[in-house]
């Protein structure tokens, strides 16, 4: 081992990623649930959330966990959808292999863990990874804040407990080397004040003719992107909805705009 690192260890211990979470949606096997458990333990991140799994079996989720991945197992929520999994968060990123106009702006792990260790100042953040067999949905890719993608070569394809554990990784070592914000400014929106945000602006574009009615979430998504990318707080959402309300009482659809209470 080289001396200059010797002075480093002593520092792993004292990180907190306490408030990142592993949240696996749809799991086709066992194995991979245990293996992304250990994975937990090994780098310190704060829990495992699984939704509708496909095979729970205890036996070989618990030998691939180890014995270190265990405690973490006794501990993993299960969830009957996404959005539920997701409604403590602050923030989540995305894990997907495939490409497209479709998923937005990808970023690095390494480029995304310094944003998503600044997120975690200010309350619980996700980590998603979808099915081994097909990955995350369009869909629930529009539920997470930030799309990362983990580059490798003509092999695309990676086990979901080695993509858990490059992502856990990354954090561990943009924690240890403080490459984030602060965090001195006010709190991020919740996920749940996001999706409201985007479901009530998205209505109010609609209303005054901006977005086509027939498919607004595909021409909406360039606005979501700008606005996630904003990380706007709880009383920034509040001002950008009071817009929505403005624009749905123009349209005729509210009887009169509310006013912000202070």
């Amino acid at each position: 081992m080289r001396s200059d690192m010797l002075g480093f260890m002593p520092s792993l211990k004292d990180i907190d990623l306490s408030r990142l979470l592993v949240v696996l949606v749809r799991p086709r096997f066992p194995e991979n649930i245990g293996a992304a458990a250990r994975v937990v333990a090994n780098m310190g991140l704060g829990g495992l959330r699984v939704v509708e799994p496909e095979r729970p079996w205890a036996e070989p989720m618990q030998r691939l966990a180890s014995t270190c991945g265990r405690e973490v197992l006794d501990g993993m929520e299960q969830y009957a959808s996404l959005a539920k999994a997701l409604a403590d968060t602050v923030g989540a990123a995305a894990t997907t292999a495939r490409t497209g106009y479709k998923r937005g702006e990808l970023l690095s792990p390494r480029r995304a863990a310094p944003e998503l260790l600044a997120w975690a100042q200010g309350g619980p953040v996700a980590l998603v990874f979808g099915p081994e067999d097909r990955g995350l949905t369009t869909a629930q890719l529009d539920r997470c804040q930030l799309s990362v993608c983990i580059p490798t070569d003509q092999a695309s394809s990676l086990n979901l407990a080695q993509a858990v554990m490059v992502m856990a990784y990354e954090l561990r070592v943009a924690a240890l080397e403080r490459e984030f914000a602060s965090g001195s400014g006010p709190a991020p929106a919740s996920h749940g004040e996001m999706m409201g945000l985007h479901r009530h602006l998205m209505d109010g574009l609609v209303a005054i003719g901006t977005l086509k009615a027939d498919n607004p979430e595909h021409f909406y998504r360039p606005i979501k992107n700008v606005i996630e990318r904003g990380r706007p707080s709880s009383r920034e959402v509040r001002a950008m909805r009071g817009i929505a309300r403005q624009m749905l009482w123009l349209s005729g659809q509210v009887k009169e705009p509310e006013v912000e209470k202070k």
